[in-house]
């Protein structure tokens, strides 16, 4: 009798187990909800019925079972293109780490499902919500390649080109940057992953901050961002172009054809391109703590800085030309080691 009583409170409990691990009825369809796990090594993302989300290929540990995942799909939107502008936006990703962005893109089908995604190792996550943030009046967000973990399906981003600013910090030729929120009542969810943990700093209209080099994953697009030697090293003044923040409407305008370019608007492009290739070099070939970034907000609009509190390696930048800038910046900073520079 006892033996029998035993047993059932044991499926009793196992049934109270199962049950709080599925997802809450209230996921209608289309619907996902993430939650970060304790200690903000992972997350787990709940789907409705026919949601779907995005994540970085190889960070997911247990799905449920009628989880459909889709390799190389793109979290923004695809413009028509003809076959050869589509074979050019290929190279660009295998080459610079630009073109079209390229990840997992995982489905429920008619039921709610559960996916588990890991952070990494001693790396934690940071969930973001960017319509939140756009309700306190921030701009787009920018943030480097290999942070990205996961996103939801209506968390669009996209592959730019780095300019002087962003060079300066992120060490790369393309960054991510997310797109304006049309909708600022709907959760649009972007996780980052970030070495020990994550810090968010807030800049005040034209207030100035300086951040070691490797630190910072992302920032507001209204953050302009210089190299300058540390207080521990004193050489001869570094100047660096820096070139004014556009606003949202103005850099959609600028999403034309280059041929379409007037001959000024050229020269300026090729004059941010050098600017942007001379501070890229100078920020790998600098030892640690011998270049600090000076970020500043250079609007009149709120800004964040998102800050991880122990640097990773050195990061170049995906595709072929992030390997030669790894490369590259090996030999640079094994040279300056030796010329005691």
């Amino acid at each position: 009798m006892g033996g029998a009583s035993l047993e059932t409170a044991v499926r009793s409990v196992d049934m109270l187990i199962r049950q709080s691990r599925i997802p809450s009825p209230s996921l209608g369809l289309g619907e996902s909800a993430f939650q970060l796990l304790e200690g903000r090594d992972g997350v787990s993302v709940r789907l409705g019925p026919y949601a779907h989300f995005f994540d970085r290929p190889g960070r997911s540990v247990s799905k449920w079972t009628g989880a459909k995942t889709t390799p190389r799909q793109s979290p923004h939107p695809q413009p028509q293109r003809s076959r050869i502008m589509r074979e050019l936006a290929l190279l660009a990703r295998l080459l610079f780490g630009g073109g079209d962005v390229r990840i997992n893109m995982i489905a429920a089908q008619n039921q709610p499902i559960e996916v588990l995604l890991t952070a990494g190792d001693g790396n934690v996550v940071e969930c973001i919500d960017l319509p939140r943030l756009a309700r306190e009046g921030a701009p787009p967000l920018l943030f480097l390649q290999t942070t990205y973990l996961c996103s939801s399906s209506n968390a669009f981003f996209r592959s730019v080109l780095s300019d002087a600013s962003t060079a300066s910090w992120a060490r790369a030729p393309y960054v991510y940057k997310t797109y304006r929120q049309q909708s600022l009542v709907k959760p649009a969810i972007l996780c980052l992953s970030g070495r020990t943990k994550i810090l968010r700093e807030h800049l005040e209209p034209g207030e100035r901050r300086d951040f070691a080099l490797g630190n910072i994953i992302a920032l507001t697009s209204n953050v302009v961002s210089v190299l300058k030697p540390s207080n521990r090293y004193w050489v001869e003044e570094f100047r660096f172009p820096v070139y004014r923040v556009f606003d949202a409407a103005e850099e959609d305008s600028r999403q034309i054809s280059f041929s379409s370019f007037s001959r000024q608007d050229r020269r300026r492009m090729f004059k941010e391109a050098r600017a942007a290739a001379k501070t890229l070099l100078e920020s790998i070939r600098a030892r640690e703590g011998f270049f600090v970034c000076e970020v500043m907000n250079a609007s009149d609009k709120p800004a964040y800085v998102y800050v991880q509190l122990n640097r990773s390696d050195f990061y170049g930048g995906s595709g072929l030309l992030g390997y030669a800038v790894r490369i590259a910046a090996m030999f640079l900073r094994s040279s300056s080691f030796l010329t005691g520079r």
